[in-house]
């Protein structure tokens, strides 16, 4: 069976890495290799039998890292190299130019970058290399038209547009028995309203101003729970943030979590106030969950939320994004319509099984 080595240089089971490990379980003629950004992510790729790998992708060891890359594509015998996002991708065509290994090069675009279109050394980067790889793939049409707008060199014969893509029946069929326990550890009341958000807190989220505002509209919220879950960069501001706004008796923060699946049954509208987005897997995970939800109109986000789905935000208009959390808390049956109509779109049109038929497509075309 031929081999794909996904390149995957963060260290948590976020959205992208989530998206590999489901085309790595359900290829059918390819076999997978995954190096991973540490040893975390390494082992979730590890309890589901692939073949992983860990590296620090630190920049002051590029040249130690690539190395490592080749040897892991040598003893492999990779023909084909998937990196998801620049860094990789970056790292992916250097080990095809400086050691002239036989692979091709699939760099994967997971979100509209804001610095696309500025003068920098991430940009200027991107216009010297994107040419160069083999082939494209963007999470959403979205992503493609971004990037088709505010740059010269995309090549249209050597990209293609898979939006990303859930296993739903895994999601349909999920039983947890942690309810109960997540609510009494978290001090969260049966009687109550929990919105809920998952993802890294960084700053790309939007959490920071996401909680200036909703310190305005506090009152109208007084039944409900805010639920955090994720880390990042950003994490003790924002804890920090909500202190000082005095906002403890509505913020839960639960740190990351190796199984978010058992913290969807507990919410009952989930929110994402991004500055600026791919596809977010988190989001076809609420839908397939039958959860509602409000969204910054950004990225690709629009190709699955809709007014019969959810609700789309103008980016930016924070004011808006509150009034409707508060619509949909307070309005069970719209809650239940919402999240029906999101949970069979996600059936019909983002299923695993079709996306890796897909990718498959593409790995064959460019193997010839």
């Amino acid at each position: 069976m031929k081999r794909c080595l996904h390149i995957l240089p963060m260290n948590k089971l976020s959205g992208a890495e989530k998206m590999v490990l489901l085309i790595c379980k359900n290829l059918t003629n390819y076999q997978s290799v995954v190096l991973c950004g540490g040893d975390k992510l390494k082992k979730s790729f590890e309890d589901n039998n692939i073949n992983s790998y860990s590296l620090s992708f630190s920049k002051k060891h590029i040249l130690k890292n690539i190395k490592y890359l080749k040897n892991i594509i040598r003893d492999n015998d990779i023909k084909i190299v998937h990196a998801h996002d620049n860094n990789a991708s970056i790292q992916a065509y250097l080990v095809k130019s400086i050691y002239g290994v036989d692979i091709k090069v699939i760099s994967h675009i997971h979100s509209c970058y804001p610095w696309i279109n500025r003068n920098g050394i991430n940009s200027s980067i991107d216009k010297l290399l994107r040419p160069k790889y083999d082939y494209n793939i963007t999470c959403g049409k979205v992503v493609y038209d971004f990037y088709k707008e505010n740059t010269n060199y995309l090549n249209r014969d050597k990209i293609s547009i898979l939006s990303n893509a859930m296993d739903v029946e895994e999601i349909i069929d999920y039983k947890s028995n942690k309810r109960e326990w997540i609510a009494t550890k978290y001090n969260i009341p049966q009687s109550g309203k929990v919105i809920g958000f998952v993802g890294r807190l960084d700053e790309e989220k939007g959490l920071i101003p996401f909680i200036k505002e909703f310190n305005n509209y506090k009152e109208n919220f007084k039944d409900t729970k805010i639920l955090i879950i994720g880390s990042g960069s950003q994490e003790e501001e924002i804890k920090a943030m909500s202190k000082k706004l005095e906002l403890g008796e509505f913020f839960i923060f639960t740190g990351f979590q190796e199984n978010v699946y058992d913290f969807f049954p507990i919410i009952d509208v989930f929110f994402l106030p991004s500055l600026y987005e791919g596809l977010p897997m988190v989001i076809l995970e609420a839908m397939a969950f039958g959860i509602p939800v409000v969204a910054m109109d950004v990225g690709s986000i629009s190709e699955v939320i809709n007014s019969h789905r959810g609700r789309l935000i103008k980016p930016g208009d924070y004011r808006s994004f509150m009034e409707e959390l508060r619509n949909l808390k307070e309005d069970k049956q719209l809650r239940i319509n919402l999240g029906e109509n999101g949970r069979e779109f996600i059936k019909a049109n983002h299923n695993i099984k079709n996306y890796c038929n897909k990718i498959e497509k593409v790995y064959d075309s460019i193997s010839k």
